[in-house]
């Protein structure tokens, strides 16, 4: 038999061939050995986070198994519940340009049995709200079959936390063989109501603000404020007299252009001309991130004019639409006495109550078998012109019509404190005539 040359390539070929497959084979060996370890390692790692959801449950990777059919690619991981259901780790972009992750679990029968936050760096009192305890609340109370409802205040967190859940519903339902509509939209969210300037909460904007300039009349203050993207600067102008601005002017502007912009307009700037601190002033439409900024740096310059301390959360009584006779009206000084009766049944009673610069009277007429107002006539205004008494017109006073201890009344737009004094004075009135 002829010996084969060891300098030859074909020796050379199979001589490497043999290596190769042996070194597959050994790697083979060691997959097979340390593939389960690996596994087991990499649960371990969330274990305690599943735990969260399933105390004690026996836990089962299979994102492997279920991966390719999500078409988002916001699911990161898919964990068996042995018994129990099944939760999905995932993933999103919010607030936060970093980004978030999250873990959401269904009960086997569809009833949403958890829902948390991993890793997030929402911004506090907006993004991180779709974490809180109130938003989770809500998730919980929901079904694989249920449209995931948005939050007011932080769409851009809650919408990615939408996507998120939707993209897990579609592949538990599909395992369960649960069938739901995957296009159904929860109710929109109600708007959050405005609050006066004082009463708003402005730490996240990480507002500053300066003294440029006082001639004793006016004074000047350079302010920033953190808007969506980025800080904006402005120079606020306030009357130290009335306490209220004169005018705002952006000096810089980091948002997104052609969006956030809308609010440095100057049509919307002059929004902010003669309001004090308890006044308010609605977002731009679209722009409300931007529109934010502007009343954390006008809210903080009137404070500092004025030596008036903000007090954030205020005002969420009245704003929040809790009943007239549950307010707080104890800075409004109201009081009523009986003027006339109309009748048994109709008492009308000569009230007062402090507004925003002096006290304001008016006639309250109670039906007194109801407990309700059936008018109320401002007869004496003390409030500023043309900024308070758009509370008291006929159109605004007819709000009142029929309401007892327990309704809400919202404040007229610009005249929240001239709008409390009503408020006292109706409460005031109804409590008088409950013999209270």
């Amino acid at each position: 038999m002829k010996k084969l040359n060891q300098d030859s390539a074909l020796y050379k070929a199979g001589l490497l061939g043999i290596l190769c497959a042996v070194c597959g084979l050994l790697l083979s060996v060691a997959n097979a050995i340390t593939a389960p370890v690996i596994a087991e390692n990499a649960l371990a790692t969330i274990k305690a986070s599943l735990e969260e959801i399933y105390p004690g449950a026996t836990f089962n990777d299979v994102t492997e198994k279920y991966i390719a059919q999500d078409e988002t690619g916001l699911i990161d991981g898919i964990y068996e519940a042995e018994g129990k259901g099944y939760i999905f780790t995932l993933h999103g972009v919010g607030y936060n340009s970093n980004g978030f992750t999250f873990m959401v679990g269904f009960d086997n029968d569809g009833a949403i049995s958890g829902y948390t936050a991993l890793e997030q760096q929402e911004t506090s009192g907006i993004g991180a709200r779709a974490f809180e305890q109130e938003y989770s609340d809500q998730i919980k109370s929901l079904t694989s079959s249920d449209p995931i409802p948005l939050l007011s205040g932080a769409t851009l967190t809650s919408t990615a936390v939408q996507k998120g859940i939707d993209a897990a519903k579609a592949i538990f339902n599909d395992l369960q063989g649960i069938s739901y509509d995957p296009n159904a939209q929860a109710a929109t969210p109600e708007p959050a109501k405005p609050q006066p300037l004082a009463n708003e909460d402005y730490s996240a904007t990480g507002v500053t603000v300066e003294e440029v300039s006082n001639d004793g009349k006016t004074a000047v203050y350079h302010c920033t404020a953190k808007g969506f993207e980025g800080t904006n600067e402005a120079d606020v102008t306030v009357d130290l007299e009335s306490g209220t601005i004169v005018s705002i002017a952006v000096t810089a502007f980091n948002d997104t252009p052609g969006v956030g912009d809308t609010a440095t307009t100057d049509a919307e700037l002059a929004r902010y001309s003669g309001k004090g601190l308890n006044d308010m002033i609605d977002s731009t439409t679209g722009a409300s991130m931007t529109s934010r900024s502007l009343r954390a740096m006008a809210a903080n310059a009137l404070s500092l004019a004025t030596g008036t301390e903000l007090t954030p959360g205020a005002g969420d009584a009245a704003a929040s639409g809790s009943g007239i006779g549950s307010e707080d009206f104890t800075d409004r000084e109201a009081g009523c006495i009986v003027y006339t009766n109309l009748d048994e049944t109709a008492f009308v009673y000569d009230c007062k109550a402090t507004g925003y610069q002096g006290v304001n009277k008016a006639y309250v007429t109670v039906d007194t078998t109801t407990g309700t107002v059936k008018s109320i006539e401002v007869t004496e205004f003390n409030d500023t012109p043309g900024v308070g008494d758009t509370a008291t017109t006929a159109q605004e006073l007819a709000r009142y019509e029929g309401a007892t201890l327990e309704s809400s009344v919202d404040a007229t737009a610009g005249a929240s404190m001239t709008s409390a004094s009503i408020r006292a004075m109706a409460a005031a009135a109804l409590n008088m005539a409950a013999g209270k």
